[in-house]
């Protein structure tokens, strides 16, 4: 077995050949006592433009994440750029200790000028942050460029004791206009991948492609591990504020292809794929999350903001454009998330400390989208809010995919809810909270606010989950799911959706949408299908 280990990330190594690879080895830690990650940005008179990563604990990636360069716009004709990430561990670890005092980033602050920033707080075991360009033009004229981000775990590990201190993220405030994404992340191969924040991006005859992928075979006996929890707050700005703030904690959890951008494609082609594969073996476990928050901060301004907060084991945030313009000719623009879950967990406890986001509040136009999941394989996909999507002889889709073949016996899973709390405005206000509890629950192709002009094209949204797990002996117990909308003194556009259980379908509900379609076709659709079989299993 522990050669076939090794054959894996041989096998995983070998695919960052021909790019820019970070590649890590496996590694066995015993004993092992950290005194935490800590970055701390700096404050700047004027402009302030900056990256602050704090990373606690085993082979987290860091990766492709292009910061304020719009001093020198990355622009390609004829060539290509490709980065590559790449983590294997086929480490064999028992009876170790592993203790840490968590990751924090804190961003900096600028007195008058802007503030162009990248906060990232990881601490757990193979996490990904990539391919998330801030405030980072890309002009491409028959060129390629590529991001990619893998994770493979094939390690064994028995008897052994995690402790966690959390991974914090704190934005800094600006004086005038901030541009912000604030990450963290705490757990085991959770995603946070292709969310491009306003970069405004062209492409002529090229294509762009951001791409995670995590495969678990690890086998994980008398295993506990426990976190403080993930939780990423946005700074304020007092001119207009765009930011993405994004709090995962769990196992294999997605925030994927969620652009806060401009996006113009002619012949082209943009993807942002996030896959997610568990084959995992875990037996006599404890797992207990301190759970996951997202707070954004306000604007005296206009405010563009995404908070997500997922904790729990393969949940989707996908393709969510918000305040996106995208205007097609030729060319195609995709979000693929998809999760699939062959593992095998037997006598494991798992204990959630609820997942929240809380929006700021905007003293001018404020789209926003804060979306809380917690539980196993839930989807927030294709709701695009406050978007202009123009498209000629082209297509747009996107496809969230959930497919359930384990196998639970004697488990307990303690959820502590989720709840997402739209912030309020001064002026128009254009909103969707999600929030959602449990098993393959999907909100999916919901768009709010949004403009659809399609000429000869198509438009395509998919959502699917497919149950055929056993559950034998199992008891999973909710907090509940809760959205609360904001208020706002002029128009107010919003979808507040909450959803418990199991296989709930919140599906092609257009909110404020205005079509135009010549010799063209928009198709939704949500499937769900349940053939679990559930023995002895308790559902409160």
């Amino acid at each position: 077995m522990r050669g076939e280990r090794k054959v894996r990330v041989a096998t995983l190594v070998a695919l960052a050949a021909g790019g820019m690879a970070c590649v890590g080895p496996g590694v066995a830690f015993a004993d092992g006592q950290g005194g935490g990650a800590s970055a701390n940005g700096g404050t700047g008179v004027a402009d302030a433009v900056q990256q602050n990563t704090a990373q606690a604990h085993r082979q987290n990636n860091n990766c492709a994440d292009g910061n304020g360069l719009l001093r020198g716009a990355t622009e390609l004709m004829g060539g290509d750029t490709r980065t590559r990430c790449v983590t294997g561990d086929a480490s064999f670890n028992r009876h170790t200790l592993t203790e840490g005092r968590g990751a924090t980033a804190n961003g900096g602050s600028a007195t008058v000028g802007t503030v162009n920033q990248q906060n990232t707080a990881q601490e757990g075991r193979q996490n990904n942050s990539c391919g998330n360009p801030n405030d980072t033009p890309l002009t491409l004229m028959g060129a390629l460029t590529e991001n990619h981000c893998a994770a493979l775990d094939g390690s064994a590990n028995e008897d052994t004791v995690t402790r966690g201190g959390g991974a914090t993220a704190n934005g800094g405030s600006g004086g005038a206009f901030l541009d912000q994404q604030n990450t963290a992340q705490e757990g085991r191969q959770n995603n946070n991948c292709a969310d491009i924040d306003t970069a405004f991006v062209r492409l002529t005859g090229a294509q762009t492609d951001g791409r995670c992928v995590d495969l678990d075979r690890s086998v994980n006996k008398h295993m506990t591990v426990t976190g403080e929890g993930a939780a990423a707050n946005g700074g304020s700005g007092t001119a207009g504020l765009v930011q993405q703030n994004t709090a995962q904690e769990g196992r294999q959890n997605n925030n994927c292809a969620n652009p806060i951008a401009g996006v113009v494609l002619t012949g082209s082609q943009a993807e942002g794929d996030c896959l997610n594969r568990d084959g995992s073996v875990n037996e006599n476990g404890v797992i207990k999350g301190g759970g996951a928050t997202a707070d954004g901060g306000s604007s005296d301004g206009i405010l563009l903001q995404q908070n997500t907060a997922q904790e729990g084991r393969q949940n989707n945030n996908c393709a969510d454009p918000n305040n996106v313009g995208i205007n097609g000719s030729g060319g195609r623009t995709r979000g693929h998330c998809a999760n699939h879950d062959d593992s095998l967990n037997r006598g494991t406890v798992v204990k959630g400390g609820g997942a929240q986001a809380n929006g700021g509040s905007g003293g001018a136009f404020t789209p926003q989208q804060n979306t809380a999941q917690e539980g196993r394989q839930n989807n927030n996909c294709a709701d695009p809010n406050g978007s202009e999507i123009d498209l000629v002889g082209a297509s747009a889709q996107a496809d969230c995919t959930n497919h359930d073949g384990s196998l639970n016996q004697n488990t307990l899973v303690k959820g502590g809810g989720a709840q997402a709390d739209g912030g309020s405005a001064v002026g128009s206000l254009s909103q969707q909270n999600t929030a959602q509890e449990g098993r393959q629950n999907n909100n999916c192709a919901n768009p709010n606010n949004t403009l659809l002009a399609l000429t000869g094209a198509s438009s395509t949204n998919r959502c699917a989950t497919d149950d055929r797990s056993a559950n034998v002996g199992t008891a999973d117990l909710g907090g509940g799911a809760e959205a609360n909308g904001g208020s706002s003194l002029l128009d107010l556009t919003q979808q507040n959706t909450a959803q418990e259980g199991r296989q709930n379908n919140s599906c092609g509900n257009p909110n404020g949408l205005s079509i135009t379609a010549s010799g063209s076709r928009s198709n939704t659709e949500c499937r769900a299908v349940d053939e679990s079989t559930n023995v002895g299993t308790v559902t409160r």
